[in-house]
């Protein structure tokens, strides 16, 4: 009786957890990339360096790291080009992301306070 009930239990588990990996999923790969963009164009046209903006922009990229760990610990995670993704494959996006983060930011706040002020 207990390995009928067994496979509906991890089916239900497999179903949320693969939920949770498409929400982490566009996450990093769609939502992120997108509101980075809009942030970055806000903070250009507003200007100043420690802003509303400046927080959304550091919670963006906090969030599509939280996105990818989502994906990343349902099982499920694949890279952006369908390949099976391991951690390795984590801890690189995550250094990638912080890299360019960190320079993006710094470049939409030195045109937005500076060359186009």
């Amino acid at each position: 009786m207990q390995t009928d009930s067994q496979p509906v239990l991890e089916t239900r588990a497999a179903k949320g957890s693969s939920g949770l990996a498409l929400l982490g999923r566009l996450m990093w790969m769609m939502w992120g990339p997108m509101l980075l963009l809009f942030i970055s164009y806000t903070i250009i046209t507003n200007g100043g360096w420690i802003t509303a903006w400046d927080a959304a922009f550091v919670v963006v990229v906090a969030l599509m790291v939280g996105g990818r760990w989502l994906e990343q610990r349902s099982g499920s995670a694949m890279t952006a080009t369908g390949a099976v993704a391991s951690i390795d494959n984590f801890r690189k996006y995550v250094r990638v992301l912080l890299l360019l983060a960190a320079v993006a930011w710094i470049t939409v706040n030195i045109l937005g306070n500076h060359f186009l002020a």
